[in-house]
């Protein structure tokens, strides 16, 4: 079972800066992102207008406790493969745990919308966790567990996610021309 969920962004900055900020400059804004170590670019491929970009994502703190004592330290990394459609301004991505676990699958899509010197950004993802393969939660408990833990870690990632775009907002206000 998946937890789906939308966030809108309202972004003081055009289109086009936000969206070369986000695809081109998010290994630089790792530094001021609370609870972000760094953000490592793996693999970046363009072909027929899209841009396929891979990084490895190395989170540290901002973890609810709860959640730090279920999930071990090396899910904290996890790997995001973007394809960058400008045609569209849509960006759609997977992120799964770097370890190669498959614990975890958050799929999504960030859409850039023009409102003329700002942009509107609308996340949507979806997150799946495999009860299955929660380390040391028997599979009966882990199923209730999973249905619990879901929209927690959803509504973290979207606060991050919104923290991410504030610093998005503000890494073009202060470089922009």
């Amino acid at each position: 079972m998946a937890y789906q969920l939308k966030k809108e962004i309202l972004l003081d900055a055009p289109r086009s800066l936000v969206w070369k900020t986000y695809r081109d400059h998010l290994p630089e804004l790792a530094v001021v992102m609370p609870t972000v170590e760094s953000i490592t670019v793996v693999d970046r491929n363009e072909k027929n207008n899209e841009i396929v970009l891979e990084n490895i994502w190395k989170l540290t703190g901002g973890v609810p406790l709860a959640i730090k004592k279920l999930v071990p330290k090396k899910l904290l990394s996890y790997r995001d493969v973007a394809i960058w459609k400008k045609k569209d301004w849509i960006c759609e991505f997977k992120e799964t745990p770097v370890d190669g676990s498959d614990m975890y699958v958050c799929m999504g899509k960030n859409i850039f919308t023009d409102l003329e010197e700002k942009t509107l950004l609308e996340i949507s993802f979806e997150l799946t966790i495999d009860p299955q393969k929660i380390p040391g939660v028997p599979s009966i408990l882990a199923k209730g567990l999973v249905k619990k833990v879901e929209p927690i870690i959803s509504k973290e990632v979207a606060k991050n996610l919104e923290k991410t775009a504030r610093e998005v907002e503000l890494f073009i206000q202060k470089t922009k021309p």
